[in-house]
């Protein structure tokens, strides 16, 4: 039993929804992902800049409080910058599962579509094959009424 073209055009429709919304997610998924990144990037520099301060100021002489501050406060940027590339490399990871998961719907959307255009193509097939069917009966009838009469 052959689907109709009017539920393949549905089924169509529901996988280009699904594949629409699947390349949504991707878009917001790479945003998160480049957000973390630039996070990460901006945590870096803080760090380097604030190195560099910690030199600077190592050349003029500092006191042991301020050089435990500084130590403190480098160890704490470490933590931060750690936990960053961690969540980079979580949105990095969802980032590759929503490009898989937009491929897939366009994969499975481009087959039904495929159905889709096949079913609508053997349909129009079909009713020419019927209408030509009907005209060769209609000139044989009208052939056979002058024949005979």
């Amino acid at each position: 039993m052959a689907i109709s073209s009017s539920r393949f055009d549905t089924l169509t429709q529901l996988s280009e929804r699904r594949r629409d919304g699947a390349a949504r997610q991707l878009t917001s998924q790479r945003q998160r992902q480049e957000t973390a990144a630039q996070q990460l990037v901006t945590l870096e520099q803080y760090r380097l800049d604030y190195c560099q301060q910690m030199q600077a100021r190592l050349t003029r002489g500092l006191d042991p409080a301020s050089w435990h501050n500084y130590q403190a406060f480098i160890a704490s940027l470490d933590k931060a910058i750690a936990q960053c590339r961690a969540r980079v490399t979580r949105e990095q990871t969802q980032t590759h599962h929503q490009h898989q998961r937009l491929v897939k719907e366009q994969q499975t959307h481009a087959a039904w579509q495929g159905l889709a255009d096949r079913a609508s193509l053997s349909a129009a097939l079909q009713a020419r094959t019927a209408e030509q069917r009907q005209s060769d009966e209609q000139a044989t009838q009208a052939w056979l009424r002058r024949a005979n009469g």
